[in-house]
């Protein structure tokens, strides 16, 4: 199991924080990060969209990710959500250790 760093932007600070903790508590993520607001530039439904969005840095396994993409989807507002991976090629023994001991549990 490998750890990975998950990503999304959701549109307000509560949805963030509902978010967040629910990852967490269902033990799908050992940590959740929200920085914003970010100004993001997107394209929807003909036009070039501005936005205030909050984005989320999740914390986990890779064996989880299926897990979290569906949990994202079902509690995520957005019709279409970025959600993304990034695999992590290093990371700190002790931090890799607590991340597993607790998403493992």
């Amino acid at each position: 199991m490998n750890p990975v760093l998950v990503t999304t932007t959701v549109p307000s600070i509560e949805e963030a924080t509902k978010l967040s903790s629910g990852l967490v508590q269902e033990k799908l993520a050992a940590c959740v990060n929200i920085v914003g607001p970010i100004q993001s530039f997107y394209y929807w439904d003909g036009k070039i969209v501005e936005d205030k969005e909050y984005k989320l840095f999740i914390k986990t396994l890779d064996n989880k990710w299926d897990e979290i993409k569906k949990y994202i989807k079902q509690h995520h507002s957005y019709t279409v959500p970025e959600i993304s991976k990034i695999n992590i090629e290093q990371m700190d023994e002790a931090y890799l250790k607590w991340l597993m001991e607790y998403v493992q549990t």
